[in-house]
Protein backbone atom coordinates (compact mmCIF):
# COMPACT_ATOMS: atom_id res chain seq x y z
CA UNK A 1 0.00 0.00 0.00
CA UNK A 2 0.90 3.61 -1.11
CA UNK A 3 2.13 5.37 2.01
CA UNK A 4 3.68 8.61 0.48
CA UNK A 5 1.11 11.61 0.30
CA UNK A 6 1.07 14.19 -2.21
CA UNK A 7 -0.90 17.22 -0.59
CA UNK A 8 -3.55 18.36 -2.95
CA UNK A 9 -4.75 21.62 -4.04
CA UNK A 10 -8.60 21.70 -4.98
CA UNK A 11 -8.52 21.09 -8.70
CA UNK A 12 -6.44 18.48 -8.76
CA UNK A 13 -8.99 15.55 -9.20
CA UNK A 14 -10.90 15.40 -12.02
CA UNK A 15 -15.09 13.94 -11.73
CA UNK A 16 -13.70 10.96 -14.10
CA UNK A 17 -11.42 9.70 -11.23
CA UNK A 18 -14.15 10.81 -8.63
CA UNK A 19 -16.84 8.66 -10.59
CA UNK A 20 -14.01 5.59 -10.59
CA UNK A 21 -13.12 6.38 -6.90
CA UNK A 22 -16.74 6.00 -5.78
CA UNK A 23 -17.44 2.86 -8.19
CA UNK A 24 -13.99 1.12 -6.11
CA UNK A 25 -15.06 2.22 -2.93
CA UNK A 26 -18.60 1.13 -3.44
CA UNK A 27 -17.40 -2.47 -4.44
CA UNK A 28 -15.12 -2.69 -1.73
CA UNK A 29 -17.87 -2.00 1.18
CA UNK A 30 -19.73 -4.88 -0.92
CA UNK A 31 -16.79 -7.08 -0.89
CA UNK A 32 -16.00 -6.58 2.86
CA UNK A 33 -19.84 -7.23 4.47
CA UNK A 34 -20.43 -9.62 2.16
CA UNK A 35 -17.09 -11.78 3.33
CA UNK A 36 -16.56 -9.82 7.06
CA UNK A 37 -12.75 -9.26 8.29
CA UNK A 38 -10.17 -11.80 9.31
CA UNK A 39 -9.77 -12.13 13.09
CA UNK A 40 -12.60 -9.68 13.79
CA UNK A 41 -15.96 -11.13 13.44
CA UNK A 42 -18.10 -10.46 10.40
CA UNK A 43 -19.08 -7.22 9.29
CA UNK A 44 -22.95 -7.18 9.80
CA UNK A 45 -25.48 -5.57 6.99
CA UNK A 46 -25.60 -2.02 6.97
CA UNK A 47 -29.13 -0.71 8.71
CA UNK A 48 -31.48 0.21 5.91
CA UNK A 49 -32.29 3.82 5.20
CA UNK A 50 -36.09 2.99 6.11
CA UNK A 51 -35.00 2.34 9.59
CA UNK A 52 -32.68 5.27 9.71
CA UNK A 53 -35.74 7.44 8.83
CA UNK A 54 -37.34 5.70 11.73
CA UNK A 55 -34.72 6.27 14.21
CA UNK A 56 -35.81 10.27 14.11
CA UNK A 57 -39.62 11.73 14.94
CA UNK A 58 -39.38 15.27 14.53
CA UNK A 59 -42.10 17.46 12.48
CA UNK A 60 -40.07 19.60 9.71
CA UNK A 61 -42.82 22.27 10.47
CA UNK A 62 -42.52 22.67 13.87
CA UNK A 63 -38.20 23.32 13.11
CA UNK A 64 -38.80 26.06 10.41
CA UNK A 65 -40.37 27.82 13.53
CA UNK A 66 -36.86 28.67 14.61
CA UNK A 67 -35.51 29.41 11.63
CA UNK A 68 -34.72 26.52 9.54
CA UNK A 69 -36.76 25.14 6.58
CA UNK A 70 -36.10 21.64 5.22
CA UNK A 71 -33.06 20.24 3.22
CA UNK A 72 -32.33 17.02 2.07
CA UNK A 73 -32.20 13.58 4.32
CA UNK A 74 -28.94 11.17 4.05
CA UNK A 75 -28.77 7.54 5.06
CA UNK A 76 -24.59 6.79 5.56
CA UNK A 77 -23.76 3.54 5.84
CA UNK A 78 -24.08 2.10 9.51
CA UNK A 79 -23.56 -1.68 9.82
CA UNK A 80 -25.80 -3.06 12.39
CA UNK A 81 -25.38 -2.90 16.13
CA UNK A 82 -23.24 0.21 15.59
CA UNK A 83 -23.85 3.65 15.95
CA UNK A 84 -22.49 6.73 14.49
CA UNK A 85 -19.58 7.93 16.18
CA UNK A 86 -18.05 10.74 14.97
CA UNK A 87 -19.34 13.44 12.33
CA UNK A 88 -17.68 16.59 10.90
CA UNK A 89 -19.58 18.93 8.69
CA UNK A 90 -18.21 21.03 6.18
CA UNK A 91 -19.34 23.35 3.43
CA UNK A 92 -19.07 21.08 1.00
CA UNK A 93 -19.26 17.28 2.10
CA UNK A 94 -20.41 15.81 5.71
CA UNK A 95 -18.28 12.81 7.12
CA UNK A 96 -19.74 10.21 9.27
CA UNK A 97 -17.70 7.56 10.90
CA UNK A 98 -19.77 4.75 13.06
CA UNK A 99 -18.55 2.69 15.25
CA UNK A 100 -17.86 -0.42 12.95
CA UNK A 101 -14.97 1.53 11.06
CA UNK A 102 -17.13 2.57 8.36
CA UNK A 103 -16.47 5.81 6.76
CA UNK A 104 -19.29 7.80 4.71
CA UNK A 105 -18.83 10.95 2.71
CA UNK A 106 -21.64 12.79 2.00
CA UNK A 107 -22.12 15.72 -0.88
CA UNK A 108 -23.28 18.84 1.30
CA UNK A 109 -25.03 19.90 -1.81
CA UNK A 110 -27.56 17.11 -2.43
CA UNK A 111 -27.23 14.52 0.47
CA UNK A 112 -25.50 11.72 -2.01
CA UNK A 113 -23.47 9.41 -0.13
CA UNK A 114 -20.20 10.46 -2.08
CA UNK A 115 -18.14 7.19 -1.02
CA UNK A 116 -17.87 4.88 1.57
CA UNK A 117 -14.64 3.19 3.02
CA UNK A 118 -13.79 0.54 5.50
CA UNK A 119 -11.14 1.82 7.15
CA UNK A 120 -10.45 -1.10 9.17
CA UNK A 121 -11.69 -4.45 10.65
CA UNK A 122 -15.16 -3.01 13.18
CA UNK A 123 -13.19 -3.47 16.48
CA UNK A 124 -10.76 -1.04 15.35
CA UNK A 125 -11.90 2.10 18.21
CA UNK A 126 -11.06 5.44 16.18
CA UNK A 127 -10.37 8.55 18.26
CA UNK A 128 -11.05 11.47 15.31
CA UNK A 129 -11.45 12.75 12.24
CA UNK A 130 -9.56 16.08 10.54
CA UNK A 131 -9.66 17.39 7.26
CA UNK A 132 -6.77 19.49 5.09
CA UNK A 133 -7.69 21.02 2.14
CA UNK A 134 -8.21 17.50 -0.12
CA UNK A 135 -7.58 14.87 2.46
CA UNK A 136 -9.02 13.39 5.33
CA UNK A 137 -7.09 12.40 8.59
CA UNK A 138 -8.57 9.07 10.69
CA UNK A 139 -7.06 8.07 13.41
CA UNK A 140 -6.55 5.14 16.08
CA UNK A 141 -4.64 4.88 19.08
CA UNK A 142 -1.68 3.52 16.93
CA UNK A 143 -2.10 4.43 12.72
CA UNK A 144 -2.87 7.38 10.95
CA UNK A 145 -5.15 6.50 7.97
CA UNK A 146 -5.20 9.26 5.07
CA UNK A 147 -8.40 9.14 2.77
CA UNK A 148 -8.76 11.19 -0.85
CA UNK A 149 -11.94 13.34 0.13
CA UNK A 150 -13.07 13.41 -3.44
CA UNK A 151 -12.51 9.69 -4.70
CA UNK A 152 -12.62 8.33 -1.68
CA UNK A 153 -8.97 6.30 -1.85
CA UNK A 154 -6.91 5.38 0.81
CA UNK A 155 -4.18 7.13 0.01
CA UNK A 156 -1.34 6.28 3.52
CA UNK A 157 -1.96 3.60 6.26
CA UNK A 158 0.61 5.10 9.07
CA UNK A 159 2.15 3.88 11.88
CA UNK A 160 2.19 6.50 14.76
CA UNK A 161 5.42 7.32 16.39
CA UNK A 162 3.73 6.76 19.85
CA UNK A 163 0.75 5.03 21.15
CA UNK A 164 -2.17 8.11 20.87
CA UNK A 165 -5.35 8.93 22.97
CA UNK A 166 -6.76 11.75 21.29
CA UNK A 167 -7.47 12.75 18.14
CA UNK A 168 -5.63 14.66 15.73
CA UNK A 169 -5.69 19.16 15.78
CA UNK A 170 -4.39 20.37 12.61
CA UNK A 171 -1.52 22.92 12.32
CA UNK A 172 -0.01 24.16 9.27
CA UNK A 173 0.00 20.55 8.14
CA UNK A 174 1.21 19.30 11.17
CA UNK A 175 -0.81 16.53 13.51
CA UNK A 176 -0.70 17.46 16.87
CA UNK A 177 -1.59 14.48 19.41
CA UNK A 178 -1.88 13.06 22.78
CA UNK A 179 -1.16 10.25 24.96
CA UNK A 180 -2.31 8.20 28.17
CA UNK A 181 1.61 8.96 29.90
CA UNK A 182 1.60 12.52 29.29
CA UNK A 183 3.10 13.46 26.04
CA UNK A 184 1.86 15.55 23.31
CA UNK A 185 3.82 15.67 20.03
CA UNK A 186 3.18 16.93 16.38
CA UNK A 187 3.59 14.86 13.42
CA UNK A 188 4.17 15.40 9.67
CA UNK A 189 2.46 13.01 7.81
CA UNK A 190 3.83 13.59 4.19
CA UNK A 191 7.31 13.04 5.88
CA UNK A 192 6.41 10.04 8.24
CA UNK A 193 8.15 12.20 11.22
CA UNK A 194 7.47 12.98 14.47
CA UNK A 195 8.19 17.07 14.52
CA UNK A 196 8.52 17.66 18.33
CA UNK A 197 7.59 16.18 21.44
CA UNK A 198 6.63 17.82 25.16
CA UNK A 199 5.62 16.18 28.46
CA UNK A 200 2.34 17.03 31.00
CA UNK A 201 2.32 15.44 34.22
CA UNK A 202 -1.03 13.20 33.67
CA UNK A 203 -2.55 11.28 30.86
CA UNK A 204 -4.17 13.27 28.24
CA UNK A 205 -7.43 12.40 27.13
CA UNK A 206 -9.31 15.61 25.06
CA UNK A 207 -8.26 17.16 22.29
CA UNK A 208 -5.57 20.04 22.00
CA UNK A 209 -7.50 23.19 21.31
CA UNK A 210 -5.95 26.18 19.85
CA UNK A 211 -6.02 29.67 20.89
CA UNK A 212 -5.12 32.29 19.14
CA UNK A 213 -2.50 30.13 17.10
CA UNK A 214 -1.25 28.82 20.27
CA UNK A 215 -1.93 24.81 21.03
CA UNK A 216 -3.37 24.18 24.38
CA UNK A 217 -3.55 20.50 26.14
CA UNK A 218 -5.58 19.95 29.65
CA UNK A 219 -4.75 16.61 31.32
CA UNK A 220 -6.91 14.26 33.37
CA UNK A 221 -4.93 15.46 36.25
CA UNK A 222 -5.72 18.92 36.35
CA UNK A 223 -2.48 20.35 34.64
CA UNK A 224 -2.74 23.39 31.50
CA UNK A 225 -0.10 23.70 29.05
CA UNK A 226 -0.43 26.22 26.54
CA UNK A 227 2.79 25.34 23.41
CA UNK A 228 4.22 26.84 20.33
CA UNK A 229 2.88 24.31 18.04
CA UNK A 230 5.42 25.42 15.25
CA UNK A 231 8.64 24.03 17.77
CA UNK A 232 6.52 22.47 20.57
CA UNK A 233 8.24 25.31 22.82
CA UNK A 234 6.11 25.76 26.06
CA UNK A 235 4.70 29.07 25.92
CA UNK A 236 2.85 29.48 29.49
CA UNK A 237 2.40 26.62 32.47
CA UNK A 238 -0.71 27.49 34.18
CA UNK A 239 -0.63 26.41 37.93
CA UNK A 240 2.70 28.25 38.84
CA UNK A 241 4.96 25.87 37.23
CA UNK A 242 5.65 22.41 36.80
CA UNK A 243 4.81 21.00 39.75
CA UNK A 244 1.43 22.39 40.55
CA UNK A 245 -1.78 21.78 38.72
CA UNK A 246 -3.70 24.47 37.29
CA UNK A 247 -7.04 22.68 38.15
CA UNK A 248 -8.21 20.61 41.39
CA UNK A 249 -9.27 17.44 38.90
CA UNK A 250 -9.13 17.18 35.28
CA UNK A 251 -11.69 18.22 32.46
CA UNK A 252 -15.21 17.21 32.52
CA UNK A 253 -16.30 18.52 29.21
CA UNK A 254 -13.92 19.46 25.99
CA UNK A 255 -12.55 22.79 26.60
CA UNK A 256 -13.15 25.93 24.21
CA UNK A 257 -11.10 29.02 23.32
CA UNK A 258 -12.12 32.11 23.44
CA UNK A 259 -10.38 35.56 22.48
CA UNK A 260 -7.04 35.11 24.26
CA UNK A 261 -8.21 32.65 26.26
CA UNK A 262 -9.12 28.46 26.84
CA UNK A 263 -12.04 27.73 28.56
CA UNK A 264 -12.16 24.58 31.43
CA UNK A 265 -15.41 22.92 32.44
CA UNK A 266 -13.75 20.77 34.78
CA UNK A 267 -14.53 17.61 37.18
CA UNK A 268 -13.84 20.15 40.02
CA UNK A 269 -16.70 21.48 40.24
CA UNK A 270 -15.35 25.19 38.17
CA UNK A 271 -15.45 26.39 34.58
CA UNK A 272 -12.17 27.84 34.51
CA UNK A 273 -10.47 30.60 32.08
CA UNK A 274 -6.97 30.46 31.66
CA UNK A 275 -4.78 32.35 29.23
CA UNK A 276 -1.71 31.83 27.15
CA UNK A 277 0.12 35.27 28.76
CA UNK A 278 0.26 33.91 32.46
CA UNK A 279 0.54 31.27 34.61
CA UNK A 280 -2.05 32.13 36.76
CA UNK A 281 -5.96 31.47 35.74
CA UNK A 282 -8.14 34.58 34.48
CA UNK A 283 -11.31 33.72 36.28
CA UNK A 284 -13.38 30.73 38.07
CA UNK A 285 -16.91 30.08 37.90
CA UNK A 286 -17.44 27.72 41.04
CA UNK A 287 -20.56 25.37 40.73
CA UNK A 288 -22.60 22.75 42.84
CA UNK A 289 -21.37 19.11 40.84
CA UNK A 290 -18.83 18.47 38.57
CA UNK A 291 -19.05 19.75 35.14
CA UNK A 292 -19.65 17.33 32.61
CA UNK A 293 -21.09 19.57 29.12
CA UNK A 294 -19.05 21.77 27.02
CA UNK A 295 -18.68 25.29 26.74
CA UNK A 296 -20.10 27.54 23.55
CA UNK A 297 -18.96 31.05 22.79
CA UNK A 298 -20.39 33.63 21.08
CA UNK A 299 -19.44 36.85 20.88
CA UNK A 300 -18.37 38.36 24.66
CA UNK A 301 -20.15 35.78 26.19
CA UNK A 302 -19.54 31.84 26.99
CA UNK A 303 -22.69 30.02 27.02
CA UNK A 304 -22.90 26.10 28.98
CA UNK A 305 -24.83 24.42 30.75
CA UNK A 306 -23.83 24.35 34.35
CA UNK A 307 -25.17 22.47 37.58
CA UNK A 308 -27.66 23.33 39.54
CA UNK A 309 -27.98 27.03 37.42
CA UNK A 310 -28.97 25.01 34.04
CA UNK A 311 -28.07 26.78 30.81
CA UNK A 312 -25.77 30.12 31.10
CA UNK A 313 -24.37 32.96 29.85
CA UNK A 314 -20.73 33.87 30.99
CA UNK A 315 -18.93 37.08 30.23
CA UNK A 316 -15.71 35.88 29.24
CA UNK A 317 -14.16 39.41 30.17
CA UNK A 318 -14.97 39.20 33.73
CA UNK A 319 -16.48 35.59 34.58
CA UNK A 320 -19.60 36.77 35.68
CA UNK A 321 -22.69 34.80 35.40
CA UNK A 322 -25.29 37.59 33.51
CA UNK A 323 -28.03 34.84 33.44
CA UNK A 324 -29.15 31.17 33.48
CA UNK A 325 -31.89 28.99 33.34
CA UNK A 326 -32.39 25.97 35.20
CA UNK A 327 -34.92 24.27 33.54
CA UNK A 328 -32.93 24.20 29.73
CA UNK A 329 -29.71 22.29 29.68
CA UNK A 330 -27.76 21.49 26.69
CA UNK A 331 -24.98 23.02 24.05
CA UNK A 332 -24.54 26.29 22.07
CA UNK A 333 -24.54 24.22 18.76
CA UNK A 334 -25.85 27.55 15.94
CA UNK A 335 -26.74 31.07 15.93
CA UNK A 336 -29.69 31.69 14.00
CA UNK A 337 -30.21 35.74 13.43
CA UNK A 338 -28.84 36.40 16.48
CA UNK A 339 -30.39 33.95 18.55
CA UNK A 340 -29.10 30.98 20.17
CA UNK A 341 -29.57 27.16 19.40
CA UNK A 342 -29.25 25.42 22.08
CA UNK A 343 -29.74 21.19 21.64
CA UNK A 344 -30.78 19.53 24.68
CA UNK A 345 -29.72 15.28 23.63
CA UNK A 346 -30.81 14.44 27.08
CA UNK A 347 -34.46 15.61 26.37
CA UNK A 348 -33.89 15.65 22.86
CA UNK A 349 -35.48 19.21 22.22
CA UNK A 350 -34.03 21.96 20.72
CA UNK A 351 -34.50 25.75 22.21
CA UNK A 352 -34.25 28.74 20.85
CA UNK A 353 -33.13 31.42 23.33
CA UNK A 354 -32.04 35.43 23.54
CA UNK A 355 -28.54 35.52 24.08
CA UNK A 356 -28.81 38.73 25.58
CA UNK A 357 -31.64 38.26 28.21
CA UNK A 358 -32.17 34.53 28.13
CA UNK A 359 -35.76 34.51 27.00
CA UNK A 360 -37.06 31.98 25.15
CA UNK A 361 -38.06 32.53 21.47
CA UNK A 362 -39.23 28.87 20.52
CA UNK A 363 -38.72 25.13 21.11
CA UNK A 364 -39.34 22.27 18.93
CA UNK A 365 -38.83 18.25 20.08
CA UNK A 366 -36.31 16.36 17.88
CA UNK A 367 -37.01 12.55 19.44
CA UNK A 368 -34.23 10.26 17.80
CA UNK A 369 -31.60 13.02 17.45
CA UNK A 370 -28.04 12.12 19.33
CA UNK A 371 -26.27 15.07 17.99
CA UNK A 372 -26.54 18.66 15.77
CA UNK A 373 -23.83 19.42 13.67
CA UNK A 374 -23.01 22.55 11.64
CA UNK A 375 -19.93 23.39 9.38
CA UNK A 376 -20.15 27.35 10.86
CA UNK A 377 -21.73 28.79 13.80
CA UNK A 378 -23.54 31.94 12.59
CA UNK A 379 -26.57 31.47 10.16
CA UNK A 380 -25.81 28.32 8.57
CA UNK A 381 -27.42 24.86 7.88
CA UNK A 382 -27.79 22.45 10.48
CA UNK A 383 -27.39 18.80 10.36
CA UNK A 384 -30.01 16.55 12.70
CA UNK A 385 -28.19 12.80 12.84
CA UNK A 386 -29.55 9.76 14.90
CA UNK A 387 -27.20 7.11 16.39
CA UNK A 388 -28.81 5.20 13.63
CA UNK A 389 -27.34 7.21 11.22
CA UNK A 390 -29.88 9.38 9.95
CA UNK A 391 -28.44 12.75 8.51
CA UNK A 392 -30.93 15.56 8.20
CA UNK A 393 -30.09 19.01 6.52
CA UNK A 394 -32.09 21.94 7.50
CA UNK A 395 -31.09 25.66 5.82
CA UNK A 396 -31.71 29.12 7.56
CA UNK A 397 -34.67 30.64 6.14
CA UNK A 398 -34.31 33.22 3.82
Amino acid sequence: MRTSIDMLGPCSQRPRRRLLGRSLAGLGVLALIASGCANSGEIGPPISPRSQEASANFDSAEVRTIGYSRGWRAYPIVTRRQTVEIVKAYDDVVLVLEGGSMLTCIDAIDGSNRWNLQLDTPVTPFLGVEREGNLVFANSSSELYVIDVLSGELRARQTLPLVVTTGAVRHNGQLIFGCADGQVFSYLPTRQVKLWGNQLNHPIEMDATIVDGIAAFVSMGGDVLFLDPARGVVVERAGNGARFNALFDGPGGKPAAAPGMLLVPSLDQSLWAFTPASSRSLWRVPTQGPITSNPGVYEDHAFIDLPELGFSAINIGTGEVQWSMADIGGELVAVRDGLLVVFDAEDEVITQIDPRTGDVFGSVSVEGVSRVETASMVDAPIYLITEAGLVARFNPDA
